[in-house]
Order: structure tokens, then sequence, then C-alpha cells
């Protein structure tokens, strides 16, 4: 199509409009025709928690009594007319809360009836999601019409949305968070008083306590907010984020009686490093730490794993901001210059993260549309950076799923689950390494 009428459509409202109720008319089809088997299995637990609490007026939390929680959602279950509750039980009659104090008391907003409580839900997950594809794609620079395109096509092809949603679970309302601070950041929006502007940093002590799969995302944000406003400022924000996670964890022990549900979660979330859980690559955990844990010999389990990942790409990335090694006194300016950019921040946080997690569900790849929005050139021209971040997606396509699974490619189909954010990689040290390359060229 020729530049100057793709231009005339993405400014005509009645033809954006048309495209995009086309997009959001085929989305509701996919939706409706998935809805009778999505019976939201992670949203079953997050919702159960509290339901069972509620009915069988039990003191104890679910980390002690996995059983007497079980048991009154089973019961529940049983008794209900509902087909979506009794579908979700069905996967779920033994419970793995996984969540925490606060999450939990979090869905405890959600209604009793088990439908119109997912129902609700899943209409949160399709805005959130759309709203983030929206925003990242504005700030990429697509005109209005485009960019809601874009999110509805996101949302029709890409798999860790669909699992997200299949599943019920909170990736789609995390990355909405992420991509919110990233608009403040990219934007700029800050008042210019120290204390309003802290809530940048203290609102991330929320974040990770809700759901606690993100700190290196927490604290690359953090780095970005200290290296572009200052000292002083992150300090405030560091007050702030103390204050505002240590309500957030009163309100968790608050709900379930006293903080001993903090000291039992955490000891049942140790199961995390497989001395516990026995979440393996068979049963869904896409972790590259846990793959390298199953099929080596040693035994530093997934938590060791990630450690010893985490270690090699603090490395490189020293290494891409030191020019190979070759200029270490580059290495804090370049790194400085670096964190001033919050795409950056925010994609080195999502590629730690999913590099180093002990648990990486399909869902977690949400997170990965940062990196790739970032990655992808405005201009059209492919350079190795977009290049990776196109094959990442088209990884996690939907329409290649579908191949792979008429074709019977299963393991291919886990290697792209599992590996195929590492095309993310090369293009976040790639910034790193030209941070440096600009400082030698100014110096030269």
């Amino acid at each position: 199509m020729p530049s100057a009428a793709f231009s005339r459509i993405t400014k005509s409202n009645a033809a954006g409009f048309a495209i995009a109720l086309v997009l959001a008319a085929f989305l509701a089809a996919q939706g409706w025709a998935g809805s009778a088997s999505r019976f939201g299995i992670d949203f079953y637990q997050f919702w159960g928690v509290p339901v069972a609490k509620s009915v069988s007026g039990t003191r104890l939390t679910p980390y002690v009594d996995v059983p007497g929680y079980s048991g009154a959602l089973n019961a529940l279950s049983e008794a209900s007319a509902s087909a979506k509750l009794r579908g979700a039980n069905r996967y779920r009659r033994t419970l793995e809360p996984m969540g925490t104090p606060f999450l939990y008391a979090s869905f405890a907003l959600f209604p009793l009836d088990y439908e119109s409580a997912h129902g609700l839900f899943a209409i949160l997950q399709y805005l959130a999601a759309g709203v983030a594809v929206y925003v990242l794609a504005r700030l990429r620079g697509a005109p209005r019409w485009p960019a809601a395109w874009i999110a509805l096509a996101v949302e029709l092809t890409f798999m860790p949305f669909v699992q997200d949603l299949r599943v019920g679970n909170v990736n789609s309302v995390q990355l909405l968070f992420m991509v919110a601070l990233l608009l403040v950041a990219v934007r700029r929006v800050y008042s210019g008083n120290a204390f309003v502007d802290g809530l940048f940093i203290g609102s991330l002590a929320i974040f990770v306590v809700f759901k606690p799969n993100t700190p290196w995302i927490a604290l690359a944000f953090a780095i970005h907010y200290g290296v572009t406003q200052g000292v002083r400022r992150l300090l405030v924000g560091a007050g702030l984020a103390a204050l505002l996670g240590a309500l957030a964890l009163a309100t968790g022990a608050w709900y379930f009686g006293g903080a001993h549900a903090w000291v039992e979660w955490l000891a049942f979330a140790r199961g995390m490093d497989g001395s516990g859980l026995p979440l393996t690559l068979d049963q869904g955990n896409l972790a590259l730490t846990m793959l390298l844990a199953q099929r080596s010999m040693s035994t530093y389990g997934p938590v060791g794993y990630g450690l010893i990942v985490a270690g090699l790409l603090l490395v490189a990335l020293l290494l891409a901001a030191s020019q190979g090694g070759r200029r270490s006194d580059l290495v804090l300016r370049a790194l400085r210059a670096a964190f001033s950019d919050p795409w950056f921040a925010a994609s080195i946080g999502v590629v730690f993260t999913l590099a180093t997690s002990p648990l990486v569900w399909p869902h977690y790849l949400m997170f990965a549309l940062i990196p790739i929005f970032w990655l992808v050139r405005t201009d059209g021209k492919v350079d190795s950076p977009a290049a990776g971040a196109v094959f990442c997606y088209v990884a996690l396509s939907l329409p290649l799923f579908a191949l792979l699974g008429a074709a019977g490619w299963y393991w291919l189909l886990q290697a792209a689950l599992v590996l195929s954010w590492v095309a993310l990689v090369p293009g976040v040290f790639v910034h790193a390494s030209r941070q440096a390359g600009a400082l030698q060229a100014a110096a030269a």
C-alpha cells in the first residue's frame, strides 16, 4: 500500500475506527470461543484462598493448612452448579498457595460467585494488556489508530497473553504497572516535589510485595530514577518505599491475623528452589535455571543457577560498558548513560528476571513485550537488536504455536517458550556498548 494512502487511513477516524472494530470483533470471537475451556486455574487459587478462609472460618494460613483450604473449596465446588468452578476445581483439588498474604488480601475484594469474579478479572486482563500495549506503541511513535490496532493484534496473536488469560494470572496487570512507570519516565511526568515524585520508587515496593517475581525490574527502575533524579530524591523515594512496603506487609498480616503469615509464606515459598514443590519443566515451569538444574549433574538447584546466570549477565554488562574490557575507565559513565534511558532500565530488568528466576511460566513472557517494542526500529530498518525482537515475538506468536502443535513438534514449542527471550539479550547489551562507544568518540 502506498505510504500516502496508508497515511490517510491512519489519520482518518472513520477508517481507523473501522479497522479497530474488525480487530476487536476477531478478539471478541476468539475470547468467546475459548471461554468455555478457560477455567482460570491460577485465578481459582487467588480467589479461592480468601473464599476458603471466609467459608471455613479458619484462623490458620493456607501455607500451613493446605488440606483445610483445599477441602473447603472442594466442598464448595462440588455443591456448586457452576461448570467453570467445577472445572477449575478439577485441576486444583489440592492448592499450591504460593501467592503472598498481600496478594490474597487483594483478591478478597472480588465477588464470592466464581463466574462473576472470573469474568470481571478477565475483563481486567484484556483492559490491562490492551492499554499497556497501546501505550508502548505510542511511546515508540505510533499514531493513535495504529497503536490501537497494534494493541488488538498483540492480544490476538501473542501466546503469553493467551496463556495469562487462560490461567487467570496477573502478568497483564503487572505489565500495565511497568508500562505506567515507563510512561512517567519517558515523558518525564514529574511534579518537582520530591515526595510526590518519590512515589515512583515507593510504588515499586507494593509491586514486589504483591508478587515477588519482579525484584530485578524494581531495582532497574530504581537505578534509573536515581541516575536521572539524583541521590537525594532517590533517598526520599526509598523512604516512601519502606513506608508503602511496610503498609503492604501489614495488610497481608492483618488479613491472616498476624505477622506469622509472612513467615509461613516464606517457608512455603522456599520450595521454589526445588527442595519443596517439584515445579519442573514437565509441569510447565519454563525457567532457564530449572532447565540447567535438571540437565546438569550439579547440586546447585535453580536458585543456585540463578545466581550464576546473574553473575554472568553482570560480567557481560560490564564488558559491554567497557568496550570489551579495553576501557574500564568508561564503565561507570557508560552505565549511567545507559540507565538514564528508561527503556534500557525496564528491558534489562526484564532480561535479568527471565534469565534468573527459578519459576517462569508462559505468561511471565508478557514482560518481554517491553524490550521487544524498544528494540524494534521505528524507521523500518532492521539491525541485529531489531531482528532479535522480531524473532522473539514470532517465536511466541499464536500462529507459530498452532503450526508447531499441528506438526507434533512439541519439543520445539517448549524450546521456543524456554529460550525465545534470549534473542533480546544482545540488543540490550548493544545499547550499553553504544553508550561506551559514544563516550569514547567524544573524548577522542
